[in-house]
């Protein structure tokens, strides 16, 4: 099965995590994309940010890698997942339909749709982190 790497972004404020809905989706993800030819990660974290949410990129800190199947694609799903400090308010572009700032009472009463490997292992981490 093919591999896509995708750059993802953990932004979080006042213990809340930033989750997008994309137009047509109903599952919340994080932040972010996939990686084009040559790009760099924080590249493609930066392009992704602006096109997404019209933010830039200050900072970026990394946290961790999980790979799943593509709930929406026949394929892998490899995630860099990047702890992202951001400037600027958040407007949606043309992908995104909408945002939240996702709490941990939202997490644990599965208040909200979301990417399985979002809710069952990258907020996990977050978790056991003391991150969220």
């Amino acid at each position: 099965m093919k591999t896509k790497t995708r750059i993802a972004a953990i932004i979080i404020k006042q213990g809340k995590l930033l989750m997008l809905k994309g137009r047509g989706y109903k599952e919340l993800w994080t932040p972010g994309g996939k990686i084009q030819e040559g790009e760099s990660d924080e590249e493609c974290l930066k392009r992704e940010l602006k096109e997404e949410i019209g933010v830039d990129l200050v900072s970026m800190k990394y946290f961790g890698e999980y790979s799943a199947p593509s709930p929406y694609h026949h394929r892998i799903t490899r995630n860099k997942v990047y702890l992202a400090e951001i400037d600027g308010g958040i407007h949606t572009g043309h992908e995104i339909e909408s945002f939240i700032w996702y709490s941990r009472d939202d997490f644990e009463n599965n208040k909200y749709p979301m990417i399985p490997l979002d809710k069952e292992r990258l907020i996990s981490d977050l978790i056991k982190n003391g991150l969220f």
